[in-house]
């Protein structure tokens, strides 16, 4: 029987998406400023709530998921983590009402983990390359 090929998904925070909302978002805060002449306040707070989206594209972190025949690996920036498969009881996928994935990992040794969002790919194709490998999935929406 042949292995499945190792699973790859990279993304970094400098795309398309992210161009968009953050400019759509100075958009706002310029129509804010000069079209409905907004308190210079509500002007400020609104900037400070798109800041981290602005850091976010500056530092242009890098999130990557892998999917080996032994274990499984994801990293955002610094962080990450790595999980033998045979280690793995279940994995638990859903999608939130935001319609953003999310994925916790039950062990058989220890607590279980949450793999970032940003290191998910989109649809279910995590969940195609873990059931390759034999690895259960139980999705909730």
């Amino acid at each position: 029987m042949q292995m499945p090929d190792t699973f790859t998904h990279r993304r970094t925070s400098r795309n398309a998406t992210s161009y968009a909302l953050v400019g759509g978002a100075i958009v706002v805060l310029l129509v804010m400023i000069v079209w409905l002449e907004a308190h210079p306040l509500i002007v400020a707070l609104f900037g400070v709530l798109i800041a981290p989206a602005i850091w976010t594209i500056m530092a242009n972190t890098e999130a990557k998921l892998t999917v080996t025949d032994d274990a499984i690996s994801w990293q955002v920036g610094a962080r990450g983590d790595e999980v033998e498969l045979s280690d793995i009881d279940y994995m638990r996928a859903r999608t939130a009402l935001d319609l953003s994935q999310r994925v916790a990992l039950f062990r058989h040794s220890g607590p279980k983990l949450h793999i970032p969002g940003p290191c998910l790919p989109s649809g279910r194709q995590l969940d195609d390359a873990l059931g390759a490998r034999n690895v259960t999935v139980k999705r909730l929406f």
